[in-house]
């Protein structure tokens, strides 16, 4: 595990860095096909360092960046995927590899009654 302590103004760029503006922590998982593993970047806001480590959970993106950012609490409305979808379409407009935002659905079923169970 690496730490570094670089100006990450200049390491990364002002967009990246801007995202410090809504998120406590941001975490950066990357894999190069040119590379056996993939590693994982990760830095907490007001921190001036960061630190780089091979990624635990293995190979899991197989190759591309996964961005997390762990959001501050006045900044929830960011975690909405619609708006998030919106930013990143308005604000990337001449990027030219494409940008997708994976959601995720939680959907509570209620649990079935067993056939045995008697209802009084």
């Amino acid at each position: 595990k690496k730490s570094g302590g670089m100006n990450m103004i200049g390491q990364f760029g002002v967009g990246f860095y801007s995202s410090f503006l809504v998120a406590d922590k941001v975490r950066v998982v990357s894999k190069t096909p040119s590379e056996p593993v993939q590693h994982v970047w990760e830095s907490a806001n007001g921190d001036s360092s960061f630190q780089i480590a091979v990624d635990p959970r293995g190979n899991t993106l197989g190759r591309g960046t996964e961005i997390t950012l762990f959001l501050k609490e006045d900044a929830r409305e960011y975690a909405d995927a619609r708006r998030l979808n919106d930013l990143a379409t308005h604000y990337s407009e001449f990027v030219t590899h494409p940008i997708h935002v994976r959601t995720t659905e939680t959907v509570m079923v209620e649990k079935e009654k067993e056939a045995d169970e008697t209802i009084d």
